[in-house]
């Protein structure tokens, strides 16, 4: 049996305002990102919406867990470009239906090089996904989410 070693869970503090109905400020760590809605939900527009923010931390974490397991494993891995399409179930939010996942399905086209064995980017790509935390969430809670990855 394989013993886990027990750490101390990380506090992820953040902060924020809500001066109207849509815009939210939120700082964290000395940082500040804005979230808002299109002006036909009653927004200003002055920055992505919540599931826009959504989509971009799993493309960030994405990115960020990849880059880790690449130097774990000492091979290159430079990302040359990356794309996300997020397809949205608005039926809950609007009432019309019980709909239990609002991203039944996000896409990821992920443009890299690396110098990694053909052989082990299927290994690779299941690491990804187990140590990817949104991607973790996301898919627990039932989005089925497809990377296509394309290296040159």
């Amino acid at each position: 049996m394989v013993e886990v070693r027990k750490k101390a869970l990380i506090e992820v503090k953040l902060e924020a305002h809500c001066p109207t109905m849509s815009l939210t400020e939120v700082k964290m760590r000395g940082h500040s990102i804005v979230v808002d809605e299109p002006p036909f939900r009653h927004g200003t527009d002055v920055g992505p919406t919540p599931l826009e923010t959504m989509l971009a931390a799993l493309m960030s974490c994405t990115h960020v867990i990849a880059a880790r397991i690449a130097h774990e494993r000492g091979v290159a891995l430079t990302f040359k470009g990356m794309s996300c399409v997020g397809y949205l179930d608005h039926r809950g939010i609007d009432r019309e239906a019980d709909v239990p996942v609002p991203f039944p399905r996000v896409v990821l086209d992920i443009r890299a090089a690396t110098d990694m064995a053909e052989a082990d980017l299927p290994g690779f790509r299941d690491e990804l996904e187990e140590r990817c935390p949104m991607s973790v969430i996301l898919r627990q809670a039932g989005t089925r989410i497809e990377q296509n990855w394309t290296f040159a």
